[in-house]
């Protein structure tokens, strides 16, 4: 809801203050702490961000609740709190609740990624279909690349960086008899 009405790059300044101000080692700030602030932010924000951590302190937003049902009813429910439509909702489910083979329907960057990536031609329900079970983390993937190469989001004087995590690759197939098949497992040195 940083974005609504206002240029990305100017929702990105909005959420690093906040974070740089209130929140807990580079985390956005937790329900109970933004809900107690006092903040001066542009429009109806403040108002916005003090209904979200209300709906967060109230477990609307934890993400087993949200994953136990389908992701369009979660999606529905989501946009029930005062600020958050279609596209920042999706964002709650999709990524907020862990969500991780589900296709967002509002991103137009991401639509945009696709055409880039793919052309004209495809679409991203298309494309998306070889990504599966884990079409959610492809699309988050393709976001950052695209913010990478953009810039379109942090501006050219603050580019998202992605974190290195670890040299070794990870085969994000499930393993066979895994009880949780949307677990990525290390592949082994020899295997490679």
């Amino acid at each position: 809801m940083l974005s609504q009405r206002i240029r990305i790059v100017q929702a990105a300044r909005l959420r690093g203050d906040l974070v740089d101000r209130h929140g807990d080692d580079g985390a956005f700030p937790a329900p109970r702490v933004l809900r107690a602030l006092d903040l001066d932010l542009p429009g109806r924000k403040t108002e916005y961000l003090h209904a979200v951590a209300d709906a967060a302190l109230d477990g609307r937003l934890h993400g087993t609740t949200l994953r136990a049902v389908d992701p369009d009813d979660a999606v529905r429910a989501v946009q029930e709190i005062k600020g958050l439509g279609p596209f920042a909702a999706e964002l709650v489910v999709l990524r907020g609740a862990n969500a991780p083979d589900v296709l967002p329907r509002n991103e137009s960057r991401l639509d945009a990624e696709i055409v880039e990536r793919y052309g004209t031609d495809r679409t991203l329900a298309e494309v998306s279909e070889a990504w599966r079970p884990y079409r959610t983390w492809a699309t988050v993937h393709l976001r950052a690349l695209r913010e990478q190469r953009t810039h379109e989001i942090g501006g050219p004087h603050r580019p998202l960086t992605l974190p290195v995590l670890d040299a070794n690759p990870i085969d994000y197939r499930p393993a066979v008899g895994n009880a949780m098949p949307h677990r990525p497992r290390r592949v082994p040195r020899d295997a490679r």
